[in-house]
């Protein structure tokens, strides 16, 4: 997905840039934006140097899938396995939700860990392609 939106500030090879909230976020929920919130805040590889001020093209790639199946499908996986150990094992009804939230709080925090070895990885963070000079700006457009 390419965003148009403003260079916060600058550190090494990236850069903070700040995207406008479109009318199709409304809808959605998934990003950033949270109610009330009208700017989203992401961190992309600077590697045509641009600058604070500087409005330019961002262009995150959509692993959408592979989002999705860590966060929700495997938390499922958890629970359904809670469900098989208590019934072949513990045989106690209330140590169901007890292990479930467990070991789905223990997967989130492995998560996080994965999510901080992702974003190291180019493949998974945006990039900044372009910078816009003020007379091409269609600020907060989705190309």
């Amino acid at each position: 997905m390419r965003e148009i939106g403003t260079v916060v500030s600058v550190s090494g090879n990236t850069a903070k840039v700040a995207v406008d909230k479109k009318d199709e976020c409304a809808k959605c929920g998934l990003c950033l934006f949270k109610d009330g919130v009208n700017k989203a805040e992401f961190i992309a590889f600077n590697d045509i140097s641009a600058k604070c001020g500087d409005t330019v093209v961002m262009e995150r790639e959509r692993n959408d899938l592979l989002g999705v199946f860590l966060a929700f499908f495997v938390p499922l996986i958890l629970i359904g396995l809670s469900v098989l150990i208590n019934y072949t094992l513990v045989k106690w009804e209330l140590f169901i939700p007890i292990f479930s939230v467990a070991t789905i709080a223990v997967w989130y925090v492995v998560l996080a860990a994965i999510d901080k070895k992702l974003k190291k990885l180019r493949r998974y963070v945006s990039r900044i392609t372009e910078i816009i000079k003020p007379n091409e700006e269609q600020k907060g457009e989705t190309i």
